[in-house]
Formats: C-alpha cells, structure tokens, sequence
C-alpha cells in the first residue's frame, strides 16, 4: 500500500472514530442543567471559533461542536417530547420528528460537504503544447432570438488561440416541430428557425437541428455530438453569454490534468431574480442562487464532487461518450451525467470565476417551473441513480451526491413545518408534548447554534432566515410534483423556463391563492392559540412552543406575499452597467463621453459637455474604447470599436454634464457584434458585482431585524394594492417577429 492510500485510510479512520465518539457523546442521559451548560459551552466555542475560520483545525472543531448539539436535541426529541400513550396524536407527532431528522440530515451532510473549500487558480494556456479543439453548443428550443442573438455573438468573439466552431443546436426548428399539424404554430416555428439560420450565416457560426424532439436538451446535445468532433465542448445555455476570456481561463487545466473531465464556471445572472425584484431587495442581499456557486460547489470541488450544471461548462468529449452521451435518465440531465461522469472515475473541477451573465427567470411563475424541473430531476436521481449505491463513486463523491438530492425533497418536509402546528392549535393533536423549561433548555440552543453555523459557513452569500423563506415560498407549488415524482419517478417532462416576459402593471401572480388560503389559515390559528394561552395556564408551556412555532410561519409566509407581488417589468433584455470610455460624433461635432449602461439594442451616454448641441434629431455614430487602462506599446487603447445608427431618445443635465438615452436604429450583425462586446466582452464587472454582494451580508441580528421589517412590509404593500384594486394577472410576453430580427 503506497502512502497515499495509506493516509486515505488512516484519515478515514480517524473520522469514523470522531463521528463515533460524537454519537455516543449524543446519546449519554445527563440532566438537564448539565445540558444547558453543554450547550452554552458549545455556543461560545462556535462563536470564538468562527471568528478565526482560516485555520482549518478551529474550523473542523466548530463543525463537529455544532454537530453535537442538534444530536442531542433530536435524542431528547424521541425520548422525551412524544406522545407515546396516544395512538391517535403519534403519527402526527412522528411526523414532525421525522421532518426535523430530515433537517438535521441536510444540515449535518451540509457541514461535511462545505468543510473546506477549494478555490482554484486560472491555469493559463501553454501554447507550447498541442491545443484542444473546441465546439460551443448553444442548444435553444423556444427562446426568443433577442434572448440568443447576444449569446452566439459573444460565441464567435471567444478569444483562444486553438480552432473553436459555435453550434447553434436549434430544437426548435426541427421537422416535428415545423410540420406540426396546428398551422400557426408551424408557421411561427419554421419563421424562427429561418430568423436563427439568417443570424447564424451573418456571425458565422453553424446550424444544426434534428428530425425530432426526442429527450429535450440532452437528446439535442446527444444529436450533435455525432456531426461535431472536437476534443472540448463549451455548453452554453440559449440566455447565457460568454466573456471573451472564457476559454482561455478554463482550457489549460485540460491541458495539464489528463484525467479532467469537466470544469464547471459560476452561473452569473445580469436581471434580478424575480423573489429579490418583487421584494424590492435586489440591491440588499446576494442572488439566492450564490449561495450554492460560491460556495456549495467550492466545498464540493474539495472532495472532486462539483457537477456539471447544464450550462458554463466545458466537458472533455471522451468522458462524454463512455457514458453514452448526455444522460436522458432524468430531466436533471446535467448533475445525472456527472454522477456517471464521476463514477466512470473521471475527475472535476469547479472555477469560481464569473464569465457567463444570464437571465433570471423573470416571473414568479416562471422561476416555479424552473425549480419544479431542478426538483424533480434531483429526486429522480436518488430514486433512479442513487449515488450510495453507484459504484465507481468515492464515500464523499457519494455524500455530495446525496446531500444534492435529498435536499430537494424539501417541499414535503417545508409543508410538513408549516402544518404540524395548525394540528395542534385548531385541532387538538399534540404534536409536542413537554414545557416551556424544556424548550428553552434543548430547542433554544439547538437552533441558534444552528443558525451560528450556518452563518459561518454561509454568511457571505445567504442572510439569516432567508434559506427557510426561499424554501418556503416554493414548497406549496412544489409540494404535489414532488410527491408525483416519488410515486412514478419516470413521469416528468423537461420544460423550458421562459425567458423574455414582461410585466405591463403590479400584480399579484396568478399562484397566489394557494398562498393567501394558507397565510388566512395560520393567522386564525395563531389569533386561537393566543387565546388558549391566556384561558387555558395549565398548557401554557405547551402552547407557547407552538405559537412560537405558527408565528415564525406566518412571519415566513408575509415575505412569500411580498414575492408574488409582481413588480412592472418592461425591459425585455438586461440593462447592463458600464464605464466605458467612448467618443460621440454627429453632425460635424466630436464629444467625449462615457457609456453609463447598455443593453442590445440601447444605452445611455453620459456627455462631457453642458453645450445647447442640436442632439434630438441626429443619428450618432459611437467610438468606444474596452480595456482602456490595458493599454498597448503605442499607447492607443486595447480594443476600438463603432457602433453606428444610434437614435437620440431622450435626456437630462446633469451638473456638467449631459445624460442622453439612446437606442439602435439598425439592429444590423455589426451592431450587435459592437453592443454585445460593450456589455459582455470582460469578466471583471461580473466579479466585481459577486464580491459587493458578499460585502452587503449582514450579522445574525441585523439579518433577523430586516427580515422581520421585511415581512410588515409586504404585508403592507399586498394590503395596499388589493385596497387600490390594482391587482392584475396578465403576463405580456414580448415575441414580436419584427423586435426578433437581425437585418
């Protein structure tokens, strides 16, 4: 046995022996004094410990002490808080229990995947060395052209020294789909399909498409794999678009680990997603979906556990093939086939570096059926390809893998917290049975050392309470999919997210009456459990807990009101911020300027100049200048560029200077070549954006107090809008042939 399998063992062995130890410590009876002081013992040594969480043995000490203490409360849970005398109120009861064992699982297996994290360096190319080939797949079905244009122009100005073909695979345009029997359907498509051919013959880049739509996205990537042959394959989601460097920063690393066989790169959203924009805190917490790309995958990469996530990945074409292709097992093709991918004994590597910007889901709606597909994919793995019993997989290739899965069996469980009190206080059913003393000795402590380590693991990128709201506000639409998938995990169907919509007025989304029964349900129970506290003193203890318990769900059900609040959306494409230097010229005039924000097919210049300038009926023609401080030998700027036919809209002064609204006249290959270099050419604005939402996380109180000032507020602005009568439910989809055209 050489010494690395020998320390492999020997560290296996030492961690089975903690575990060991940690349980048994768990399950020894002491009373409940010598617990409370266990447990404040516990806090203090999390709160010390997580001020120094650089070194790595106070940190593994914080994980296994914040491990201790909920093992100890689920044990006093069993032993002591069941009601074992009543055949009727136990399996509620048992319920419940196995919902919080649930949590602790999640939790536990969260701890163990996030116990170091990996942060991997840029590899650079060795041009010395033979250069992969590489082939972008842009695999679309629905989605409107001004959604993919962008993506396929950002494609064809990937900078690498190697050769690169872009595919667009077009599961749109394909023959089922053409020669469908509703006419007006197979007009619309054979017209977008023709739009997309015309675009990909102007930029240069390939079209591809299939007989049928067999296994949706994988079976689309699958089809093209037998026409392309490239070592390397980009995949690129139809909304995600590229920076130039991508493949410079991701290449190497093939290069210099034979065995590689994928690296995934963050999923970077430019629009806000619609829980944060409805809520109106965009700009206060980080992006619901950070939490999971800077730092699960981090700590996942660690145990060589990162997954292919569907898109922003490159994956070497021969790891590929040994397991058939993508995975059309489940509808989460993407982290199915690198459970194959890992089990065939292939390695990953996650880089957490932002070099993709894509679109959120702009409705609530539309993010539902988003999460609905991550969901039922998920549990479709650990029902169809359970990672425990996958051979090839490594113990902590099989714990990430589980940790991945199981959690999305959250809906079942989340609707189970927010149930079980209503059991007790409308109907009698004692679901808890104990005092108030005990709570506060064994629960209390429980959770906020819960909270301690989640905090300390995930500060930067998740608030305090936000975890349980998102789970919330998507359990009761995600609740009866679930169970479906549970019952025939082969029924689901892959689905689209629709992107491109637009919100013409404030309106609350048209799932929210499953949510207004639920909230009128806990408040009446919340106004009676009140009421039996102050008449019945002799359950008083009791009833506490349980009020206590339907009050943080009442709390955690205002802020899901507030989410389903759609906010007015018009924008179509992302408005994105720029501080590009550019030069203005129209009319004989030639004015410095700065570009302040752009989208595809628009911007806003800000002017360095207060002159009167007849602007409002000129077409101006754009200098603009990326990279400017990367400047060359002669001094001139890196890149230099034009866009031409930009149409004045409107404006304003500004102190000295002048604010102008533009918009494309001509949305010509050449302009969006330009606009899309101006928005998406470099990476840093990205991970500039990532690292100031890291700096805007907040302390546990801080969290608590916004979260609850958050919750009155959306109360507040529902109860407004209902008693205005503004209330509408109609999403207006932007898909205009004319708006989808490149000319």
């Amino acid at each position: 046995m050489n010494k690395s399998k020998l320390y492999n063992v020997l560290k296996w062995i030492v961690i089975g022996s903690i575990l060991c130890v940690l349980i048994l410590l768990s399950a020894i009876e002491v009373t409940s004094e010598t617990h409370l002081w266990l447990s404040v013992g516990a806090i203090l040594l999390v709160l010390l410990g997580s001020k120094s969480s650089d070194k790595k043995l106070l940190h593994l000490l914080v994980l296994i002490t914040g491990a201790f203490i909920p093992l100890r409360y689920i044990g006093w849970r069993y032993s002591d808080t069941l009601p074992w005398e009543s055949s009727f109120d136990l399996p509620f009861a048992m319920l419940l229990l196995v919902t919080e064992c649930y949590g602790i699982t999640i939790y536990l297996l969260g701890m163990f995947v996030n116990v170091r994290q990996k942060n991997r360096q840029i590899t650079p190319i060795n041009t010395a060395l033979a250069l992969p080939t590489v082939d972008v797949f842009i695999p679309t079905y629905d989605e409107s052209i001004r959604v993919l244009a962008p993506t396929i122009s950002a494609a064809m100005q990937l900078e690498y020294p190697g050769q690169v073909k872009i595919w667009v695979l077009d599961d749109g345009g394909t023959a089922q789909k053409i020669q469908q029997e509703d006419g007006k359907a197979a007009r619309a498509a054979q017209q977008r399909a023709s739009s997309i051919q015309d675009l990909c013959l102007k930029l240069g880049a390939n079209y591809l498409t299939r007989p049928k739509n067999e296994h949706a996205k994988a079976g689309n990537i699958n089809h093209a794999l037998e026409y392309t042959s490239s070592e390397l394959i980009l995949i690129l989601d139809a909304d995600h678009v590229p920076s130039n460097d991508f493949l410079l920063n991701t290449i190497g690393m093939f290069q210099q680990q034979a065995n590689l066989g994928f690296v995934q790169t963050p999923h970077f959203f430019s629009t806000p997603g619609p829980v944060e924009r409805n809520l109106g805190i965009d700009e206060q917490v980080a992006p619901e979906n950070e939490m999971f790309y800077n730092r699960i995958l981090s700590g996942m990469d660690f145990w060589n556990a990162s997954f292919f996530c569907g898109s922003a990945a490159v994956i070497r074409r021969q790891a590929l093939l040994e397991v058939g292709g993508i995975s059309t097992r489940t509808i989460t093709e993407d982290a199915d086939t690198a459970l194959d991918i890992h089990a065939r004994g292939w390695d990953s590597a996650y880089l957490n570096k932002a070099m993709i910007a894509g679109l959120s889901p702009d409705t609530f709606g539309a993010y539902v059926t988003q999460r609905s597909r991550w969901g039922q994919g998920m549990v479709q793995i650990f029902l169809l390809n359970n990672p425990i019993f996958k051979k090839g997989l490594s113990w902590p290739q099989k714990l990430c893998y589980l940790n991945s899965t199981l959690f999305w069996l959250f809906p079942l469980f989340r609707v189970s917290y927010l149930i079980a009190p209503l059991c007790y206080l409308l109907f009698n059913l004692q679901i808890f049975v104990g005092n108030g003393n005990d709570f506060l000795i064994f629960a209390v402590p429980h959770l906020a050392i819960s909270i301690l380590i989640n905090q300390h693991l995930f500060g930067k990128t998740r608030n305090t309470l936000f975890s349980e709201f998102y789970e919330t506000v998507l359990s009761l639409y995600l609740f009866l999919p679930t169970l479906s998938v549970i019952i025939n995990p082969k029924k689901p169907s892959f689905t689209v997210t629709p992107k491109g919509e637009t919100t013409n007025q404030t309106h609350f989304s048209p799932l929210t009456p499953v949510l207004l029964v639920l909230l009128a349900i806990i408040i009446v129970a919340e106004i009676w459990g009140i009421h039996r506290i102050y008449n019945y003193p002799v359950e008083q203890g009791q009833l506490t807990v349980v009020v206590i318990f339907n009050t943080l769900n009442l709390l955690l059900c205002m802020v899901s009101l507030g989410a389903m609040l759609e906010k007015v959306q018009r924008r179509s494409e992302p408005r994105v911020p720029c501080h590009i230097p550019a030069l203005v010229k129209f009319d004989g005039h030639e004015l410095t300027a700065k570009i302040c924000n752009a989208s595809v097919h628009g911007l806003q210049l800000q002017l360095n100049s207060t002159q009167n300038l007849p602007i409002k009926d000129q077409q101006l023609n754009l200098i603009y200048y990326i990279d400017i401080n990367h400047a060359a030998a002669n001094g001139k700027p890196k890149y230099q560029a034009h866009a031409t036919n930009i149409q004045f809209r409107s404006g304003h002064e500004q102190g000295e200077m002048q604010t102008i609204n533009c918009q494309l006249v001509d949305s010509n290959e050449e302009n969006l070549n330009s606009f899309t270099q101006i928005i998406y050419s470099r990476s840093e604005p990205w991970q500039r954006q990532r690292q100031l939402e890291e700096q805007r996380s907040k302390s546990i109180l801080m969290s608590i107090a916004h979260f609850f000032q958050l919750a009155f507020s959306s109360a507040s602005q529902a109860l407004n809008n209902v008693l205005t009568t503004k209330i509408k439910t109609s999403t207006t989809v932007v898909n205009s042939t004319k708006q989808d055209t490149y000319q």
